[in-house]
């Protein structure tokens, strides 16, 4: 694939063009990163809000109706439900079950278990369950 990058001045606009012969998943993937400019997903603890990097999210989960995002070291609550946050993120998340998304690009390994179900093992060493309704979307994202 041959890739070009040209600087522009400011009064110029910035841009990006996919030439392809087909739209496929990939061309969408690339193109919902390119048009995303979001600079955080607002998140608190110890009455702080912090602005979180989607790329930073491991894991969002909802519990008693609230919803928390993990990454490496911590925890935060959104004030989104679950599908909203699912809605926001991009296509590195994905459904793992009724009450969690994953983020697939920071699992580590991935192990089946009983009642057709899998462990994800996070790059920090958490291990989530991956419901085995969700099994094959996982399956497809990791290319097995």
């Amino acid at each position: 694939m041959k890739v070009e990058i040209e600087l522009v001045t400011k009064a110029e606009q910035e841009g990006a063009k996919i030439s392809t012969m087909e739209i496929t998943e990939s061309v969408e993937q690339a193109k919902q990163l390119l048009e995303c400019d979001s600079k955080g997903i607002p998140a608190v603890k110890d009455e702080k809000t912090y602005l979180i990097d989607p790329n930073q999210i491991y894991y969002a989960e909802s519990i008693d109706s609230k919803c928390f995002i993990y990454t490496k070291d911590d925890c935060f609550e959104v004030k989104y439900k679950l599908y909203e946050l699912e809605m926001i993120l991009d296509y590195r998340f994905f459904r793992c079950s009724k009450s969690m998304i994953c983020n697939v690009k920071k699992i580590r390994f991935v192990k089946a278990e009983y009642n057709a179900k899998m462990i994800a093992t996070m790059l920090n060493g958490e291990a989530i369950v991956i419901n085995r309704s969700y099994v094959k979307e996982l399956k497809k994202r990791l290319g097995m």
